[in-house]
């Protein structure tokens, strides 16, 4: 790779930097820091979402994407563009075997704006979720590029470290895949899984 490739990725890199910093965020509290995750409380909040039944999350996070993005390019009942938010989350049902279909929901942030009366998807398979108040999410973050077989090795890292610390009530037979940055952002990119404790 000569200089000047390098220095035009680099240039990329700053543009959607400065693009991330525009984008509103999901609202949460710290409530515990440790090592190796914290503990978070988010209030109640609208989310647009659509899901799929599929063996790996890699093979249909791109179509999931798809529907999501077209949701806030124009694909809703009023017609117009939508900011895009952050992070995009991945709620994730296992199947109940190796060789099952796993329950992926992935959802886009309904930015506040428009969060009293969100547009209505116009594909049947998008809806607008009411994500009730999680009073306690444990979070593990990761950076680089990551795809099903890394969030999986994260999420058992959280799963052992917080047995380790006997946190209680945890539920570990849903998760939550949680991505932050833009697909083609190169270099700080932040990568997260989720545990609730109801």
């Amino acid at each position: 790779m000569n200089a000047l490739t390098l220095l035009y990725l680099f240039a990329i890199q700053v543009l959607i930097s400065y693009a991330d910093d525009d984008l509103e965020m999901a609202p949460y509290d710290v409530i515990k820091t440790t090592e190796t995750y914290e503990e978070r409380h988010y209030p109640a909040r609208k989310w647009v979402s659509t899901m799929s039944y599929s063996i790996s999350y890699d093979d249909c996070t791109s179509d999931l994407f798809h529907k999501l993005f077209d949701y806030i390019d124009g694909g809703n009942d009023q017609g117009i563009k939508i900011a895009m938010t952050s992070p995009v989350t991945t709620f994730v049902q296992p199947g109940a075997g190796p060789n099952c279909e796993s329950n992926f929901t992935m959802s886009f942030l309904v930015p506040e704006v428009h969060t009293a009366a969100p547009p209505a998807p116009t594909n049947p398979d998008v809806f607008i979720e009411e994500r009730p108040d999680l009073a306690s999410v444990f979070a593990r973050q990761f950076g680089g590029f990551a795809f099903e077989d890394d969030y999986i090795r994260e999420a058992a890292a959280l799963a052992f470290d917080l047995t380790s610390s006997g946190e209680d009530g945890v539920n570990y037979d849903n998760w939550y895949i949680v991505n932050y940055n833009d697909p083609y952002a190169i270099v700080n990119r932040r990568n997260e899984v989720w545990f609730l404790r109801p």
